[in-house]
This record gives structure tokens, C-alpha cells and sequence, in this order.
């Protein structure tokens, strides 16, 4: 099966080492998975209800993902000893819905949660969400992330080129000829305002 890296609240990464492998086969798959650039930057949340770790090997964890730019949220586990590592208990309060297609002109996405799209959003389509927003591959339609008010929230892209971007009560607009981006990016709220930047 391998190990499992989801999106819990994107970029959350929800990681689950696989029970039938050893610690060391775990431990070098997350270091490949986790040297994507599209991976970096974000919380990760460690699942440990189906493993029995030392404190040991749960330090060699934390320092792979600090390694990579990924900060520890949090602990997932079903046992009792593991309780006093959460920091703070982990509740999902919002769920991702994946889109598995290119939205083209006129389509509409609304959602309670994170939206994943795996594929383009072409000029004149629309993806409103409460959560975060990412695209794997052009954004050049409309998006409102933290559509709900929640000025966390964040919209990613392979390509960001979007005809307005708004997160919660901001937003902005692209240029009429935006260059295109050479690198994935992000964009989020900082100072009362919507920084984009690259992802690293």
C-alpha cells in the first residue's frame, strides 16, 4: 500500500506510515515525497493509531519534516500513551473535495471545505470555497478562498494567473497579459493585504 501523505485541510498533510514496512523503508519514502516543492511550507499532521513508535523514532520524523519546511501540527493516534503529544487535539473541521477535471468557461464550483482541482480552471470559471483552493496546473479563472470570512485561507497553483483572486474580504486582479509563472505559487493574507509568492 505504502506510505500515505493526504490533504487534510490543504497544505495539512495527514501522514500515515505504512504498518507493513519497515520504520527505515517509511522514513526514506517520506523524505522523497516530502522533497517536492509542492510540499513545502506546509503543517503536517503525524497518524500513529496503526504504528508503534519510540519517542526515538518520532524525533528522526520531526526532523525529516523540519528538513523539508514542514511544521508538526499535531498527533493522531487511538492510544492512550500517545495522548499527551497533541498539540492541541486535531479535529477535522472541514473536508477537501477533489475535482478530477478541467473546469472550463461558465463552470461553477461552490463548497463547505478545501477544494483540490486536478487539472486547470480556464478564464470565466469559477471555484468558491470556505477553505483553501489548489490547483494542479493553470488558474487562470475565478477563485474565492475563505469565502466564509476565514482569512487564513490560501489559494495555490501550479500556474497562477487568475482573472481575480479573493481571499475572505480581499481580492485581487491579474494583469490583461500576465507573464506566466515559472514556479508553483501561493497567495495569502499578510498586513491587511494578498501577498503571492513563490513556493520554494
Amino acid at each position: 500500500m505504502g506510505l500515505e501523505i493526504k490533504g487534510v485541510t490543504v497544505p495539512a498533510l495527514l501522514i500515515k506510515l505504512d504498518s507493513s514496512r519497515s520504520f527505515e523503508e517509511n522514513l526514506k519514502e517520506l523524505e522523497e515525497k516530502l522533497s517536492s516543492a509542492f510540499f513545502k511550507g506546509s503543517v503536517s499532521i503525524l497518524d500513529m493509531s496503526d504504528a508503534s513508535l519510540t519517542e526515538e523514532q518520532i524525533e528522526k520524523i520531526e526532523q525529516i519534516l523540519k528538513k523539508y519546511n514542514s511544521k508538526v501540527l499535531g498527533y493522531r493516534s487511538e492510544k492512550k500513551e500517545r495522548q499527551e503529544r497533541k498539540i492541541p487535539e486535531i479535529t477535522e473541521k472541514k473536508s477537501l473535495k477533489i475535482i478530477n477535471k478541467t473546469l472550463r468557461s461558465g463552470e461553477r464550483i461552490e463548497y463547505d471545505g478545501d477544494v483540490l482541482v486536478i487539472g486547470d480552471v480556464n478564464p470565466d470559471a469559477y471555484i468558491i470555497a470556505s477553505g483553501n483552493i489548489i490547483v494542479m496546473g493553470n488558474l487562470r479563472g475565478v477563485v474565492h478562498a475563505g469565502a466564509n470570512g476565514d482569512e487564513t485561507a490560501t489559494v495555490m497553483a501550479l500556474k497562477l494567473m487568475p482573472q481575480q483572486l479573493r481571499i475572505a474580504s480581499f481580492y485581487t486582479r491579474s494583469p490583461d497579459n500576465p507573464e506566466v509563472p515559472e514556479h508553483p505559487e501561493k497567495a495569502y493574507i499578510e498586513d491587511n493585504q494578498i501577498v503571492i509568492e513563490r513556493i520554494k
